[in-house]
This record gives structure tokens, sequence and C-alpha cells, in this order.
């Protein structure tokens, strides 16, 4: 994880920055004495974690926090000031530590960003788009709106949210195995559905919105299962 650290005392800058070399899933891109100098370097590069002190002159770290609450970075503040640590939670911060700021705290912070980070990334992997080729044409599919697909023999029907219905050479067996299981369930032979669109079931049907497919008999225990754990 790239990170930085925003401190306007030096002693508590270059001691953070000791601690960040013992993590070699950390690397530091830089210290810096007043947020305003931080905001340059964001303009120029994804940060994903920042260090940040709360009370400093110009720009303070709350401040801060709220002109990149769009940016990805993730915060643990830092600060001697304890009446600051709700405040700090309140702009969604990872962790807060309270100067002096011992080694095994600062480890427990950062393993809880990385804890975050890891699902992040996980999170991005599993929803890339998939691309097919329709009629020699390559087009893009954002998995997450994908509806169902129906299987008709050596090609697949791709139904979207939008309502648009995209026709691929493939096999329903071969699509599967490109899908995140986190997202898809094959209910019968002919059908997988994204379970994130599923509004209801009644008895052997699964509805997505208006749209009714039928579950298999030796299915539909899997099928329960996952809808009442969403």
């Amino acid at each position: 994880m790239k990170c930085i650290v925003i401190d306007d005392e030096r002693i508590a800058r270059e001691g953070l920055n000791e601690f960040i070399k013992e993590f070699d899933f950390l690397e530091s891109k830089g210290c810096f004495s007043n947020a305003h100098l931080a905001l340059e370097k964001l303009k120029t590069e994804t940060i994903d974690l920042i260090f940040l002190d709360i009370q400093m002159p110009l720009l303070n770290g709350l401040e801060f926090a709220e002109m990149i609450k769009d940016k990805p970075s993730m915060i643990i503040f830092t600060t001697a000031y304890s009446e600051f640590a709700l405040k700090g939670y309140k702009v969604n911060a990872v962790d807060y530590l309270l100067k002096p700021i011992f080694f095994e705290d600062f480890k427990a912070a950062v393993f809880k960003a990385k804890k975050l980070y890891d699902l992040m990334v996980h999170q991005e992997d599993i929803l890339k788009p998939l691309f097919f080729k329709e009629n020699g044409v390559l087009v893009k599919i954002p998995v997450t709106q994908i509806l169902y697909i129906q299987s008709m023999q050596n090609y697949i029907e791709i139904y979207l949210d939008n309502r648009k219905r995209i026709i691929v050479h493939h096999t329903l067996k071969s699509i599967l195995d490109l899908l995140p299981k986190e997202y898809f369930l094959q209910i019968h032979k002919s059908f997988i559905v994204n379970t994130k669109h599923i509004t209801h079931i009644d008895g052997a049907t699964l509805y997505l919105k208006e749209t009714g497919l039928p579950i298999a008999r030796n299915r539909k225990e899997d099928v329960v299962k996952v809808f009442l754990s969403m």
C-alpha cells in the first residue's frame, strides 16, 4: 500500500516513517509538514493510506480529510488530543492513534487498514467487466448489470438490467467459470442468475424484478439458502 505521513512536527514524521519501514506491504511515498503540500502529491499519484495529524496550521487534518473524501485514500488519524477522536471517526477514518504512538498500536492500525485494502482490491477484481464477441463486435459487459443468463445449446443469451439482450457463442458451464461466485448462481440447467437482483421466490419460481425463472428441484435448497443470506 502506498502511504504518506502528514504532520507539522518533524519528530512525529520521522517516527512514523521508521514504523512504516517495518512492514513490507507499506511503501512510503513521502512525509509532508503541511496538508497543502500533501494535496499537491495527491494530484499526481494515488495514495492508499494517509497518516494524518489533526491539529496543524493553515489547514487542519479534519479539513483536509473533508477535501479528499471523494478519493480512495484511507486515513489513520494521529494526534496528541483525545477530544478529536470522535470527529476523526465521523470522517470515516480507519483508525485513530493517540500520541505518543506505540509500535503495537501502530501495527494494529495498519493491519486493520490492510484488511480493508485487501477487501477493496478483491471487490474490484470480481467486478471486472466481461468481454464477448457478438456478431464479430467486441462487447463490454459490466457483471453488475447482468440479470440472468439463459442457455441456448451452444449459445447463451445474456439479459441485462437495461432490458438489453446479448447473444454470444458460449456454453452455460464456460460462462459460469468466468463469473464471480459471490454474485452468480446456477438455478437450473438452463439458467444462471445474478443473486443481487433476486426480489423473491414463489414456490419453484425465482423472480428478478418482474421476470420469473424456474428453479430445478435439486437446486431449490441451495437457492433458498443463498436468498436468505442476502
